[in-house]
This record gives C-alpha cells, structure tokens and sequence, in this order.
C-alpha cells in the first residue's frame, strides 16, 4: 500500500461515511420520517428484525445494537414520545419490557428499508460479478475489524 492508497482510504472512512450518515438523515426525513436520527431508525429496525421473531425485549434489542440498555431506555423514551414505539411488560415476568413498532414506526422503517434497497442498488450498478465478489470481501474485511475492535473495548469493560 502506498500513500496514495492510504489518503484515499482514510478520506473514505472519514468523508464518506459522514457524507452517507448525512445523506440518509436528510433523504428520510425528506420523505416523511422528519425528525428521527440515523441512531433512532437503526432502533426501529432492530426492533423490526426482532419483533418478526418475538425477540423484542430491552435487552435483546440492546444486544443488537451493541448498547447498553440504559442507552436503548434513553432512546426508547424518546421513540415512544414521538409516537413510533410502544412499549408493554410481559405477562409472564413483569421484569421483561417488550417493545413494538406503532404504525407510525413501521411506516418509518419501510422508508429505511427502501433506502437501503435504493443505496445498495446504486453501489453496484456497472459492477460485474468478480468486481463485486471483491467489493463484498473488502466490507467483510472492514466488519470483522470493526467487530474486533468493539469486542475487545467491551471485554476491557
């Protein structure tokens, strides 16, 4: 790797990935989610993705977002007031918080979900099947650091 490499890369995490957390707040809240963070809809979509299979408790969606649930209470009050959560104690232990998308909340994670679709959609166009075998790879190779990293910091926790 050379320093060209190196310059382009960093300007790649550092501007890119801002420049892709601005784009998607402003793109969703100009289509009818206005005042949700990039944070909240990822909220919203974990919820989502346990909801679909009756995970939906505090702590297993604090989990997938790799939070504490103190943090995801904190987001959860504030997703609640806005009116795309709700939330409802278990019937059988009362200490378990289940938390559901409102109507207002599922519209909202439709809206992420379609701009996901639309990103990945774009990210791809022109390239062909060895290019984005080698595009996959490379993100593979970014999350497992990511990953890494995150395990580590917790484990030192």
């Amino acid at each position: 790797m050379n320093t060209q490499h190196k310059a382009e890369l960093n300007h790649f995490f550092v501007t890119v990935f801002n420049n892709i957390l601005t784009w998607e707040e402003q793109t969703l809240a100009s289509c009818g989610a206005p005042g949700l963070s990039v944070k909240e809809f990822h909220v919203l979509e974990a919820i989502d993705r346990l909801q679909a299979k009756s995970k939906n408790t505090m702590t297993n969606v604090a989990r997938a977002l790799s939070i504490s649930v103190g943090a995801l209470t904190t987001a959860i009050s504030v997703l609640v007031r806005k009116g795309y959560v709700s939330r409802q104690q278990s019937q059988e232990d009362r200490r378990i918080i289940n938390i559901f998308l409102t109507d207002k909340g599922q519209a909202a994670n439709e809206l992420h979900h379609r701009f996901h679709e639309e990103m990945i959609e774009e990210v791809v166009s022109g390239l062909d099947g060895p290019q984005l075998d080698m595009l996959i790879l490379s993100l593979k190779h970014l999350s497992r650091f990511f990953m890494n990293k995150m395990t580590a910091k917790t484990e030192k926790e």
